[in-house]
C-alpha cells in the first residue's frame, strides 16, 4: 500500500507517517499543492491524508482532483479548519472522512482502516506461498513453522513478490513500490536487499525461490525439487 500525506508541518507529517507504518507500506510526505501535483503525476496512491490550509492554497482542490481519478485513493482530510461548514465542504469536495486537529492517534488509524475497507484496498493480513507466510504490519514471516522478523524493506519486497507470485515484477516497479520518492537509492541497494531476503528464506528452509531475471526484474515461485 502507498500513502500520500499532504502536511506542511514536518513534525506532524513525520508523526502521521509513523502511525501509518502500522498498516505496512510506503508513505510519501509533501508540504504543498504544487508538490502534490508532481507526486500524483508519478505515483498511484491507495490513501491520502490531507491538511487543508497549505502555503500555496486550500488543498480542497487537491482532494477534488484525487476523488476524480479512475483509480482514486481513500481520502481523509486532517485539518484545524473544522467548522461544520468546513466539514460539509470537504465531504462534498470528495473526501471520504474529515478529522479535526488536534487528533487522537488511534482514532486516525481507526478512520484510516474504515475508509480503506470501503473500496477494499486493505491487503490481506497474511500472504503466503508454499511454507512461507508473511504477516503484514508486523514484518513477521513464518518459514516452515519458524518465525523470523524481517527488516522493513525485506518485508515490503517479499509482500510485492507474494502478491505477484509466479509473475515477473520489473526492477523499476519493485523500486517504485518499496521506496518513497525522496529516498536515496544506490545502484545496488535493491539487489543487496533481495539477496539478504533470499538467504534468510533459504536458511530457514523456505520452499520458495526468488529468481533474478537479468535486465528485467524478479519472480517468486515454489522451488523446484532437487
Amino acid at each position: 500500500m502507498r500513502s500520500l500525506v499532504i502536511e506542511d508541518e514536518p513534525q506532524i507529517g513525520a508523526y502521521i507517517s509513523r502511525l501509518l507504518g502500522q498498516l505496512h507500506g510506503i508513505v510519501d510526505i509533501i508540504g504543498s499543492i504544487a508538490e502534490a501535483s508532481q507526486a500524483l503525476e508519478n505515483f498511484k496512491y491507495d490513501l491520502a491524508i490531507v491538511d487543508r490550509m497549505l502555503p500555496d492554497g486550500d488543498a480542497l482542490q487537491v482532494v477534488t482532483a484525487l476523488s476524480r481519478l479512475a483509480e482514486r485513493p481513500a481520502i481523509i482530510m486532517l485539518t484545524s479548519k473544522d467548522t461544520k461548514e468546513d466539514v460539509v465542504d470537504g465531504l462534498n469536495g470528495g473526501a471520504d472522512d474529515y478529522l479535526g486537529k488536534p487528533f487522537e492517534p488511534q482514532e486516525l488509524i481507526a478512520r484510516v482502516r474504515a475508509v480503506l475497507r470501503r473500496p477494499r484496498l486493505l491487503a490481506p493480513s497474511v500472504l503466503s506461498l508454499g511454507n512461507v507466510e508473511l504477516h503484514l504490519g508486523s514484518n513477521e514471516v513464518v518459514v516452515a513453522d519458524r518465525k523470523i522478523l524481517l527488516r522493513r524493506r525485506e518485508a515490503l519486497i517479499l509482500a510485492a513478490l507474494l502478491m505477484r507470485r509466479d509473475r515477473v515484477i520489473t526492477r523499476a516497479a519493485l523500486i517504485e513500490e518499496i521506496y518513497g520518492f525522496d529516498d536515496e537509492i544506490e545502484s545496488n541497494t535493491l539487489e543487496a536487499q533481495v539477496s539478504r531476503l533470499r538467504k534468510k528464506l533459504a536458511a530457514f528452509g523456505g520452499d520458495v525461490e526468488i529468481r533474478s531475471m537479468r535486465g528485467i526484474g524478479y519472480i517468486l515461485r515454489l522451488a523446484t525439487p532437487r
